[in-house]
């Protein structure tokens, strides 16, 4: 029988606060202030990340991003340029700033010289389906998995006692490159699917847990025998151009699976004795 301790760590006050603050996808740390926008909350979260350089595809195509219309001398008048350019949409970005439109070349056009170049695609907002980062992209990097550890540390357990199970939530992070634009993208668990492999429904929670004696996921096994305890952890992408600007969620989540050792459930018997135990 799984269980959560609940916590109450939030006062009236505070609360009335956070009721201030808009909506905006799940961020599981605060940023310290008293009022935090999305990207405080997102940059309080990453604080401690490395992004780690991830080497780019080899691609045959080079990539160029503006509005103008005179490209190495080549005057482009059938891409919707008017007086040169390409008009910005008369529309904000709702989910942060427009990347100017795609170019792309051949780097060898077949003769050794490369290709004219060609819109690919104007004005994109993340989220956009021409965005140059999409939810495969996330998905693709490599997450490492968050530990799965148990108490007791021993291999085994007895039924009717509580086994704690607690993870680490610390975020991830790279910088990529992606049709020749540069992102650093991040990432930090917002679920946790503990499975403890005896047939029971496994417990989803977006508490990490804590060792004992402060523990808050823990199970109780009741009948004896072998156990393979797995988690699953949801993690939320977020990314941002060349290092700076604002954070953007990524629309999706990435998952990862940790699968903890066999573990042994023993039943404690009481027997009772004639000899004196003093």
């Amino acid at each position: 029988m799984a269980s959560v301790k609940a916590r109450r760590a939030a006062s009236a006050g505070l609360m009335a606060l956070a009721s201030l603050v808009l909506a905006t996808p799940a961020v599981a740390d605060d940023c310290g202030l008293i009022i935090c926008s999305y990207d405080d909350k997102i940059d309080a979260r990453l604080r401690d990340v490395v992004f780690t350089p991830v080497p780019a595809n080899p691609s045959p195509k080079e990539y160029l991003y503006t509005y103008s219309c005179y490209i190495d001398d080549e005057v482009r008048t059938a891409d919707g340029c008017i007086d040169g350019v390409i008009p910005p949409p008369a529309n904000e970005c709702a989910n942060g700033a427009w990347i100017q439109p795609r170019w792309s070349r051949l780097r060898n056009a077949g003769d050794g010289s490369p290709g004219p170049w060609i819109l690919e695609v104007g004005y994109t907002c993340p989220g956009d389906p021409d965005f140059p980062l999409q939810l495969e992209d996330f998905q693709r990097l490599l997450i490492d998995p968050p530990p799965l550890n148990l108490q007791p540390e021993t291999g085994w357990v007895y039924a009717g006692l509580e086994t704690i199970a607690y993870t680490d939530s610390s975020a991830r992070g790279w910088s990529i490159e992606l049709l020749g634009l540069p992102f650093d993208v991040g990432a930090y668990p917002i679920e946790f699917t503990w499975d403890f492999g005896d047939g029971s429904s496994p417990l989803v929670t977006d508490d990490p847990g804590e060792p004992w004696p402060d523990h808050t996921v823990a199970h109780t096994y009741l009948t004896p025998g072998v156990a393979t305890p797995s988690l699953v952890t949801r993690w939320q992408g977020v990314y941002r151009q060349g290092g700076a600007g604002e954070w953007s969620p990524v629309p999706g989540s990435g998952f990862t699976t940790t699968t903890a050792p066999p573990i042994t459930v023993h039943t404690a018997r009481t027997r009772l004795v004639e000899d004196d135990l003093s």
